[in-house]
């Protein structure tokens, strides 16, 4: 008896330690208390954008603050054995301590098998595919660095981002081709590429005396406006190309604000900068037939009506900002700049500035919310208006490969109806039923398209985070959302046989922007897996490729003899500039790879696993194979044309050469039809320079002769050239001043192949 109550006296003061349990949420998620995923990131940290981070093996933090604690002041529970039917006490049972540690331990082992499970850093046991994409960060960003502190993000469909999938190419970029002859042709086409860019800047820069003089803001506008007839050609265009997807204007109203104008009624101050910006579009458009106007009254300065119409939106002061027709004069004039200038990512700051705008007056609800009654009328222009906002959000966010200001959710403005404009008028009491989407109107485009925003939006949120996908799947479900709106185009445009011209090149345009409008978003929501990605699914590989073709040859459906052919080319490449790029990239990484799956079936016959590169080889290989829109002559033949399209507009202002060098380096490369690759890609500068001296009105030895003097007249070179294979040595004689600008200017390529003076390295 004395003997068990010296254990029990024992027993009550004994250390009680608990198990050392090992931490396994995040630190975050401990510190706020909040239930943790164990993924990495986990889900709470990805919703409040935190930096989730574990603490590892041995690391001070990685067992539980309560472990090991001494809790000898509680009174220890008793251990009392269950009892048998009869009374008695059972023996051999575990005690309840003993209990809970083995269901411990359990839960532990089940944690552990679901995570490994679940895991998107796992690969399964069978050895299958990794569950989370894997697309190589080499292609999918980029950043420029200029003097430490100036810095550019680059997205997965830059060109300078998909320069890195073509080894060989930018192999022959740093080292100019090893050869004399070439590096000269890398010189003149520099020099062509700065003569372009002066070119540009004279063509795009306003004339000072309109824009600073102090002559009345009106009075300025009225001078730069063209003749009646110049005007009356430029609206009519504008209107029938441009007020299609992006509705700013009730037609009806605007022209009969037009036609009083012009018989000299006085009409609102927001008149002029919207016909302003109205020319300017139409006339960027019909840039390619400016020579039928013979005068200076005949035509518009574009660069001039675009800072005047910025001047009178920057001296409007309280109540005229939240004018609705203030923010149709803002929408219009960014679409003004946008065609004007190429410059994306100041498009896509200044498109933030107006969505808030927008914001502020409400126009992301819907009309019928408001307890204020708006009429019928201005409810349907306010949702035009709306949607045009998020349709430039949408494309500007994929062209600069950043995040749009508005997601889905953030807005409850329905879409427009299907009605033409002339069944409005501003005293209506009830708005007409909306028509059937195959009917056509003025809104049809855009309210078919705003029947894809949703999957639009998805995807523009999906490329932006595209690290913290689980899976395929969702990719998969997007893509299929947008290939089914594509599908529904074939219904509701139908290629119908017209004897009409005109007929034909409405229905022809109708089709294309609409196909347009959901192929640009399946191509960025496809290129990231397709171009860098060993384990994408073949539905990927194949869709990437095809919409690819598609949109490289839109203009062989339109028949050349159609009306206003050459103004339907000029505005195709226009507009498509950007996207055309990035499709000709992606189909020269199909045949690149077509090209090295005949050398890999070779070498793997006698291997009984393929690697990684011979996955993506032969899902390319089968994607050529899946129809004859994808073979491979067609691919070479289609980025031929490309190719030689952009050096006919060589002089249009845009015009990027070096995307068309690079372009042009990558297809000679890996177009396969010749043993002779660095001949062809010879050749093909030797296009490029030609094109480039026509467009100046000069010949190559006076461009050789060109020499870029600094202010003191100082010359210096990096290197001594063998002269024996140049022409003319003087040629490739530079300042320290125009190297450092030429450096500067072109090391956002990673590379520094553009220039001819530093020394030959490899990529970086």
């Amino acid at each position: 008896m004395a003997e068990n109550i010296a254990h029990g006296s024992s027993f009550g003061q004994q250390r009680v330690v608990k198990r050392p349990r090992p931490v396994k949420s995040c630190l975050e998620c401990r510190r706020r208390k909040l239930k943790c995923d164990r993924l990495l990131p986990c889900t709470q940290c990805q919703k409040s954008q935190r930096s989730c981070r574990y603490v590892a093996d041995g690391e001070v933090g990685s067992i539980s603050d309560t472990s090991d604690t001494e809790i000898s002041a509680r009174t220890p529970k008793r251990n009392c054995a269950p009892l048998n039917s009869d009374g008695s006490a059972r023996d051999n049972q575990p005690g309840g301590a003993e209990l809970l540690e083995d269901y411990g331990i359990r839960i532990e082992r089940l944690e552990r098998m679901l995570l490994e499970k679940n895991s998107p850093f796992t690969e399964a046991s069978s050895g299958s595919r990794p569950q989370r994409p894997m697309a190589s960060a080499l292609t999918m960003r980029g950043l420029t660095v200029k003097g430490g502190s100036r810095t550019r993000f680059f997205g997965p469909s830059s060109a300078r981002v998909l320069v890195n999938l073509f080894d060989e190419a930018k192999e022959f970029m740093f080292s100019r081709g090893d050869s004399g002859d070439i590096l000269q042709q890398f010189l003149l086409i520099y020099k062509i590429h700065k003569s372009v860019q002066e070119e540009h800047r004279k063509a795009t820069s306003p004339i000072a005396v309109f824009v600073d003089s102090m002559t009345p803001i009106q009075k300025r506008m009225a001078d730069v406006l063209p003749s009646k007839a110049a005007c009356d050609h430029l609206v009519q265009f504008y209107m029938n190309r441009s007020e299609t997807i992006y509705r700013v204007l009730h037609i009806p109203s605007f022209m009969s604000q037009y036609n009083q104008y012009w018989e000299g009624n006085q009409q609102a101050d927001y008149f002029l900068p919207q016909l302003l910006s109205i020319l300017c579009i139409g006339y960027r458009y019909f840039w390619a037939s400016k020579g039928q106007f013979q005068t200076d009254r005949e035509g518009i300065h574009m660069p001039t009506a675009c800072a005047l119409v910025r001047t009178w939106l920057d001296s409007l002061r309280g109540k005229q900002l939240v004018e609705f027709s203030s923010l149709q004069t803002e929408v219009l004039a960014l679409m003004a700049q946008r065609v004007l200038h190429s410059q994306n990512h100041e498009t896509w700051q200044h498109l933030g500035l107006l969505v808030r705008m927008a914001m502020t007056m409400g126009l992301h609800r819907d009309p019928s919310e408001f307890s204020r009654e708006i009429l019928p009328f201005w409810a349907e222009q306010r949702r035009k208006l709306w949607t045009t906002i998020l349709e430039l959000d949408i494309h500007m966010s994929m062209q600069c490969n950043l995040p749009s200001c508005i997601r889905e959710g953030d807005f409850t403005c329905r879409p427009p109806r299907n009605l033409n404009d002339d069944e409005l008028y501003p005293n209506m009491i009830e708005l007409p039923p909306s028509k059937p989407i195959e009917v056509d109107t003025n809104s049809r485009i855009q309210v078919f398209a705003a029947n894809t925003m949703k999957a639009r939006f998805k995807v523009v949120d999906l490329i932006n985070r595209i690290d913290a996908l689980q899976d395929y799947q969702q990719v998969l479900d997007i893509g299929n959302e947008l290939e089914q709106a594509l599908e529904d185009i074939r219904y509701v445009v139908p290629q119908r046989h017209s004897n009409d011209p005109n007929g034909v090149l409405h229905q022809w345009m109708t089709r294309v922007i609409l196909d347009m409008n959901c192929r640009r978003p399946l191509l960025a929501l496809y290129r990231p897996f397709a171009l860098s990605s060993a384990d994408a699914p073949q539905q990927i590989m194949t869709g990437y490729l095809k919409s690819c073709m598609i949109l490289l040859s839109y203009l062989d459906d339109l028949d050349p003899l159609v009306p206003d052919y050459p103004q339907i080319w000029h505005m195709h490449h226009l507009t498509l500039r950007q996207d055309i790029m990035h499709a000709s990239f992606g189909v020269c990484y199909y045949m690149k790879q077509i090209q090295s799956n005949v050398v890999s079936i070779k070498d793997s016959e006698n291997r009984k696993s393929s690697s990684g590169s011979e996955l993506v080889e032969a899902a390319c290989t089968a994607a050529s194979k899946s129809s004859r829109l994808v073979s491979l002559p067609r691919l070479r033949e289609t980025v031929e044309k490309v190719i030689n399209t952009m050096i006919k507009r060589i002089s249009e202002i845009g015009t990027d050469v070096k995307d068309l060098v690079s372009l042009t380096i990558v297809f000679y490369t890996y177009q396969g039809e010749t043993h002779e690759p660095k001949k062809e890609v010879k050749q093909a500068l030797q296009r490029i320079v030609d094109a480039g001296l026509q467009s100046m009105h000069i010949t190559q030895e006076d461009m050789s002769t060109m020499t870029m003097m600094s202010p003191t007249g100082q010359m210096r070179m990096n290197f001594q050239p063998d002269p024996s294979p140049m022409i003319n040595t003087e040629a490739y004689m530079m300042t320290a001043d125009a190297q450092q600008a030429l450096s500067d200017e072109f090391s956002m390529w990673d590379g520094e192949f553009w220039n001819p003076f530093t020394t030959n390295q490899g990529p970086m």
